[in-house]
């Protein structure tokens, strides 16, 4: 065989044996390369898939969608980030799609932040690749890793240790403390977010001769140096617990700010939408939904007159541990193109909009009406 036919024999095979994944990106978009996820960015071609070693390296990324000669149909996976299709009209999507391909729906972005509002995409979604641990490729904004350096979460139905052990070298840290509850707070959007429960909760533990303090830009106390790793520090240091609040009130939605807390000694009190189980090991924070104002003032007192108990909330470091760096699931995704792709009937999410964000309607409806009050500014 010359050399010409066995070139074109290659060609022939790749085109046939490839993955083509498209990251869509609106005409409009500026050429310049951008980061497409938080940590990482997906160039062109197999690089990606070979460097992570996944188990199927036969996938190809391209932001070019006539990289098949014009044939978007030929495409087997078109992904969309949030931030793009909620800027742009769905008439601007100009691909020609066929009945095997699947569109996947990205974000690593909150719901609450990027409402889909557009009917359009209902029924217009095969997958999605999101925070929400319910998606179909699921990519939290953490890891949880065991003492074997084994990734293991989080997940739907986390499942934890049933006994851990207790060792004395994180008790040593608590011995200095001496106030009750900090908050560092990042945003200044934040704050007035959670404006009515930490007003209630501070004039809880003034019963007790407690005092809540804030710390940050929007906070009656400000960071040494301005640094928010010597203000957790220092947190560690005198407080026996910190408020961990995200920026936005959805389920899944637990970031770095988390992982921030967990690596000092200090107990979170959480707040949110989350199911934390799946999230943190028990007995490792105090989760202020179960309980109401008072009986949170009471716990908090208790903990810090039994520093027995208290210790116990530090029992699953020997056994856990916590990274800020979400796993890139690119590698799930050229899995499910090959080992899930043909079905005899797509699936689509019909309700993609609730699915995304069950409060859609009334975050759409603000967000029109904070376009409109500022869209001069």
């Amino acid at each position: 065989m010359g050399q010409s036919n066995q070139l074109e024999c290659q060609k022939e095979r790749l085109s046939t044996d490839l993955k083509y994944i498209l990251i869509w990106k609106p005409a409009r978009a500026s050429k310049k390369k951008v980061p497409f996820l938080k940590h990482t960015e997906l160039p062109d071609g197999q690089r990606v898939f070979i460097r992570q070693k996944c188990n199927y390296i036969n996938c190809y990324i391209t932001h070019d969608k006539d990289i098949l000669k014009g044939n978007n149909q030929r495409l087997d996976a078109v992904v969309f980030n949030v931030r793009d299709i909620v800027k742009s009209q769905p008439k601007n999507i100009d691909l020609q799609r066929s009945p095997e391909q699947k569109y996947v729906f990205h974000s690593l972005d909150s719901s609450e932040k990027y409402p889909v509002c557009d009917s359009f995409f209902d029924n217009f979604f095969n997958w999605t690749w999101t925070y929400k641990l319910d998606s179909d490729i699921p990519q939290p904004l953490m890891s949880i890793y065991n003492d074997k350096k084994e990734w293991i979460g989080p997940k739907l139905n986390m499942s934890w240790l049933p006994k851990m052990i207790r060792r004395d070298q994180f008790n040593k840290k608590s011995f200095s403390k001496t106030k009750a509850v900090a908050w560092l707070i990042p945003r200044c959007k934040t704050k007035a977010k959670y404006q009515d429960f930490i007003s209630e909760f501070r004039r809880e533990l003034k019963t007790y001769n407690y005092t809540l303090d804030t710390y940050g830009p929007c906070g009656s106390k400000k960071c040494p140096n301005g640094s928010i790793p010597k203000c957790l520090g220092l947190i560690e240091k005198k407080y026996f617990f910190q408020l961990v609040l995200e920026d936005t009130f959805v389920e899944d939605y637990v970031s770095e700010r988390m992982v921030q807390a967990l690596s000092y000694i200090v107990v979170p009190i959480v707040l949110g939408m989350s199911d934390y189980t799946n999230f943190l090991p028990p007995g490792s924070y105090v989760n202020a939904q179960s309980f109401d104002i008072k009986k949170l003032g009471s716990i908090v007192d208790y903990l810090i007159h039994n520093p027995s108990t208290y210790y116990y909330f530090f029992d699953w470091k020997n056994h856990y541990y916590y990274t800020s760096r979400p796993r890139s699931q690119i590698c799930e995704l050229c899995t499910k193109l090959n080992e899930n792709f043909t079905t005899s009937s797509p699936s689509m999410y019909r309700q993609f909009r609730k699915w995304w964000n069950p409060d859609f309607r009334d975050s759409c409806q603000e967000m029109s009406v904070n376009n409109i009050l500022f869209k001069n500014d």
